[in-house]
């Protein structure tokens, strides 16, 4: 177990900011709206200003608010590192390692990565949460977690990349579909074909519709789900092809039930995969050797890929 010893008011006080509502930080916390009012007031009480401007679109913090708000990113900081001096202190056979990754992950990165861990570490205690990237960053940059893996990070000062790969856009396909074994496919003849597509809760999609927006209108036998191993089943079924990266369905790539068609289309999306921590997170051996398993099962598998694209 870690140390939690953030002040309730400033955990309270940042999940509003961060949920942008009392209602939906109520949620996320599990504690009743009116006790996370009460947090609230106390602190403009004891500060003399207002915290939030109430907005029709939500709660938007004030100059005032802004600086609680470092105030209670810097206190989970130092929590963290605090949590972080004690297990260093036990040793790198011992301890506790947070991580966060994304969905569709789980099917073949996560669980060979925790299978690394677990025979080389038996004693650390593992806590993975599986995130959307945006969430990651922030859990990341909130000292929430020791290392993230996670797509499209943006450029922060506080974050340390110890890895990146580009993973072109493509289409999976079952080995019994029409498209199978094709070497490439343009974007027009991938939506003549029965199509999945990702939601709004998968951070591919904002990037596909900045990207490829007129696809999702051009499609004229579409679905949307929100899972991507529904996604995944659903184009290993042979009855619809999907749009991802080839890192997302390595596992099934690799087991012979779906095939990846790169997307040849001019300035195609890519994503980009990192494994990342927080700059000023203390470094423990059991952090790094963590983080340096992560990053060889990652260069393993991306160097088992087709259409992978290195980057310096």
């Amino acid at each position: 177990m870690s140390l939690h010893l953030v002040p309730r008011s400033l955990q309270y006080f940042e999940q509003v900011a961060l949920q942008g509502s009392i209602q939906a930080a109520s949620r996320e916390l599990g504690i009743s709206a009116s006790a996370i009012q009460r947090q609230i007031v106390m602190i403009e009480e004891s500060v003399g200003e207002a915290l939030f401007e109430r907005d029709p679109k939500g709660m938007i913090l004030t100059p005032t608010g802004r600086l609680i708000l470092d105030l209670a990113r810097d206190w989970r900081l130092g929590n963290a590192r605090l949590w972080s001096a004690v297990q260093a202190n036990r040793g790198i056979e011992h301890g506790h390692i947070r991580i966060a990754a994304m969905d569709g992950m789980v099917n073949g990165l996560v669980p060979t990565l925790l299978r690394d861990v677990s025979q080389a570490l038996p004693k650390v205690y593992v806590d993975i949460d599986i995130l959307s990237p945006d969430n990651a960053v922030k859990g990341i940059l909130q000292g929430d977690y020791d290392l993230s893996i996670v797509a499209n990070a943006p450029p922060d000062r506080k974050l340390v990349c110890h890895w990146k790969e580009d993973f072109p856009l493509g289409c999976i396909v079952s080995p019994q579909h029409v498209l199978a074994g094709r070497a490439s496919i343009f974007l027009e003849e991938f939506i003549s074909h029965p199509v999945v597509f990702q939601s709004s809760y998968i951070s591919i999609r904002k990037h596909l519709e900045a990207r490829h927006g007129w696809i999702f209108e051009k499609a004229t036998r579409a679905i949307v789900a929100n899972s991507p191993h529904l996604i995944k089943v659903l184009a290993a079924s042979g009855d619809y092809i999907a749009l991802t990266s080839e890192l997302d369905a390595a596992s099934e790539i690799r087991a012979g039930l779906l095939e990846f068609i790169p997307v040849e289309d001019e300035n195609a999306l890519q994503q980009t995969i990192s494994v990342i921590s927080n700059v000023d997170a203390m470094e423990t051996d059991l952090t790094v050797k963590v983080i340096s398993m992560a990053v060889q099962n990652f260069q393993r598998t991306a160097a088992s890929l087709s259409s992978t694209q290195r980057v310096s």
